[in-house]
């Protein structure tokens, strides 16, 4: 995950058109890439509130402590939803390497069309909800009947968990590389319900089927 943040310009103003270029790109070639259109849907939405906050904190009369916070928080959620689309897009052989390259992303590594079998199966989701608003998620397969707790199988890279409020439409995209991922809520946010499916991701982060839906209130 981190090596991502060495290609994503340091400068306001570069960050944004490199994510608008992405999104652009992306939104265009959708349906000939494949591109999954509940990602696409965040994407846009947080290249968006980024855009607004940069606009807004870029001008000196609207300038202040409160926009300077917006525009942080606003790009640093983009930040996090693209080191996760990142690798999704450079493990996507649908598209080409000129268009990867294009977009400002790494070269894919010289062995990265070698065949890698997509999971098949899914992932058994399970969480533990913690106190301060946390939820801590695990994936586990299927063992005697019962989910077990260590997984140790080579043709897994980790998951990719999906979670949304439930009375809210948009789904969050996250990866692990462990079997486990920790969620951080607000205060505002407890007493919410949240819905979460995960799916197994192969090396070049490609992911399986969704698991079942689980449903699990903020404490």
């Amino acid at each position: 995950m981190a090596n991502e943040k060495r290609y994503m310009p340091r400068k306001d103003v570069e960050f944004i058109a490199w994510a608008k270029t992405i999104y652009r790109d992306c939104e265009t070639n959708a349906v000939i890439w494949g591109i999954d259109s509940e990602q696409l849907a965040q994407f846009a939405d947080l290249v968006e509130l980024a855009d607004k906050a940069f606009q807004t904190n870029s001008n000196r009369e609207q300038r202040n402590k409160a926009s300077v916070y917006a525009k942080n928080a606003a790009y640093g959620n983009l930040k996090r939803f693209l080191q996760t689309f990142i690798n999704i897009l450079e493990g996507n052989l649908k598209i080409p390497d000129a268009a990867i390259t294009s977009m400002g992303l790494r070269p894919r590594h010289r062995t990265a069309y070698q065949p890698i079998p997509v999971p098949t199966d899914t992932p058994v989701i399970t969480v533990i909800v913690g106190q301060h608003n946390e939820i801590a998620v695990y994936a586990s397969t299927l063992q005697h009947g019962h989910p077990a707790e260590f997984l140790k199988n080579e043709k897994y890279a980790g998951f990719l968990l999906k979670y949304r409020f439930e009375d809210a439409p948009q789904w969050q995209f996250v990866i692990s590389t462990r079997l486990h991922y920790t969620l951080l809520f607000n205060d505002s946010d407890k007493g919410k319900y949240l819905l979460l499916q995960g799916a197994w991701l192969n090396p070049r982060m490609q992911n399986g089927p969704w698991s079942e839906e689980v449903r699990e209130l903020i404490n």
